[in-house]
């Protein structure tokens, strides 16, 4: 792994050497200090230079490794008018290719599945799982050509964390140096020993950044989640003065790539932003005064109404917390881990080892660029992904992964999930918080449309992930490459 460490940045707006200058971005298009014009998301013409320049050239997840369970499995990736076939080629191989016969272009495999050889629809012209021609009927009727000329065209396909990237540029940095320091710092959290719980896609109404944007940041909390730290979860009327004044304070990092965001607690002045630290024993919620349920109720209604993020586990240690006895210098939040520990390995689940120093660095939630975010936990998390739907700059498809460690007996072992996608997220059984989330994606397109809005005003201490993101994408769209 590389160890390669990025300069990181915080509580202002972000340049690193290397970005473009704005002189060559059009005026339209162009960044100002913590500003993002509208036309970014709501131009066809830009949203025709993301899918022609820039996930042309970036690493996306394509799906997870549990998603190739044996030699001819394979998942359909689509980028705006790309489509990318990840197949497993051989039990420790697995490879990616343009999906288009040779012949005359037709799609070879839709979905997922699993096949012998890549055969076209159409006429019948056959691959081999590893690209190579197979069958062309009545080639003696063909100029000649070469069995490579007539093989598959290979896309760069390689994996971190269980998770399998595809890459169109055949000229782009290997997958490690790109994602540093996500590599680095998520190491502990052993994404590799994890397995799709659920997936769960909707088309919204909204540009595919606006969908990312919403879970970049952790500022719209106290707005758009009132209830999240109240007693009464069935309370989402609006937030109150008071509710406000003791909201989370969450501060963003910038990297070269990448960005996160961190909730570290309440905001009591201007001296704790550099000391501020996301810590997993400090949980709690208003208006309880045992401090042992004011944190386990924080647990179990993630996990009741997000289903995920938490598991089971540590939904019942929760449980088990809020009669637990805790010791003279000790907290709830310690007790809970210990009981959380116990119940892991006692399940036959490996218990992730995480420092306090490694849970700070890792934050809340990381835009791994361009369109994916990672939630980090002990043994769950959560992965949004983002992708534009045609060429409607206000359409997208996202997505959202509840991931869960399986048992280390399970590793091994085929594990299924059946993807679902949805035309109206409140079709979609997504729960209270995250159905919150989507109603504001229609919310926040139409605001846009609107002549008295020109664009993003955004906090440089908390919002300066979606910034980044912009900012990244331009050394992409408007680089001289």
């Amino acid at each position: 792994m590389s160890v390669v460490l990025e300069p990181k940045l915080t509580g202002k707006t972000p340049w690193f050497a290397g970005d473009i200058p704005p002189e060559k971005v059009p005026e339209k298009y162009r960044l100002a200090r913590a500003f993002v014009p509208k036309s970014r998301y709501l131009d066809p013409e830009f949203l025709q230079l993301e899918l022609e320049k820039l996930f042309t050239r970036t690493w996306q997840i394509a799906c997870r490794v549990e998603e190739l369970p044996g030699v001819g499995s394979y998942v359909e990736y689509e980028i705006g008018s790309h489509s990318i076939i990840v197949v497993r080629e051989s039990r420790t191989a697995i490879s990616g290719y343009f999906n288009a016969c040779r012949h005359r272009g037709t799609r070879l495999a839709r979905g997922r599945g699993r096949v012998g050889s890549l055969i076209c629809p159409f006429h019948g012209w056959r691959w081999n799982l590893d690209g190579s021609i197979r069958l062309v009927l009545d080639r003696e009727e063909f100029v000649p050509r070469s069995d490579t000329d007539l093989g598959l065209v290979r896309v760069r396909t390689e994996t971190w964390g269980g998770f399998v990237f595809v890459n169109m540029d055949p000229e782009a940095a290997p997958l490690l140096e790109y994602l540093d320091p996500i590599a680095r710092i998520f190491e502990p959290f052993h994404y590799e020993n994890m397995r799709i719980r659920w997936q769960k896609g909707v088309i919204l109404p909204c540009n595919w950044k606006t969908a990312l944007d919403g879970f970049l940041e952790a500022y719209h909390v106290a707005g758009t989640h009132p209830q999240l730290h109240r007693f009464d979860k069935s309370n989402t009327n609006i937030a109150s003065l008071k509710e406000l004044g003791n909201r989370t304070w969450s501060p963003t990092t910038t990297y070269e790539r990448h960005a996160h965001y961190s909730s570290v607690g309440q905001k009591k002045s201007e001296t704790n932003a550099a000391n501020g630290k996301t810590d997993p024993l400090k949980r709690g919620t208003a208006d309880v005064v045992d401090p042992r349920e004011a944190f386990a109720l924080s647990v179990q209604y993630i996990y009741d109404d997000m289903r995920g993020l938490e598991n089971d586990r540590s939904r019942r240690a929760a449980e088990a917390l809020k009669t637990a006895t805790v010791p003279d210098g000790a907290t709830p939040g310690d007790v809970f881990m210990q009981i959380y520990h116990d119940l892991v390995v006692a399940e036959g689940y490996q218990w992730n080892d995480i420092t306090p120093q490694q849970w700070a660095e890792a934050g809340t939630a990381w835009n791994v660029f361009p369109n994916t975010i990672l939630l980090p936990n002990q043994g769950s998390s959560f992965m949004y992904r983002a992708r534009p739907h045609g060429t409607d700059p206000d359409s997208c498809l996202f997505e959202i992964f509840g991931l869960d460690q399986v048992p280390i007996a399970d590793y091994g072992k085929k594990h299924e999930h059946e993807p679902q996608v949805f035309d109206d997220y409140r079709d979609g059984d997504f729960g209270e918080v995250f159905g919150q989330d989507l109603a504001n994606a229609k919310e926040v397109t139409v605001g846009m449309h609107s002549p008295s809005f020109d664009g993003h005003r955004l906090s440089e201490d908390q919002e300066m992930t979606i910034y980044n993101h912009h900012r990244v994408a331009d050394r992409f769209i408007f680089a001289d490459r």
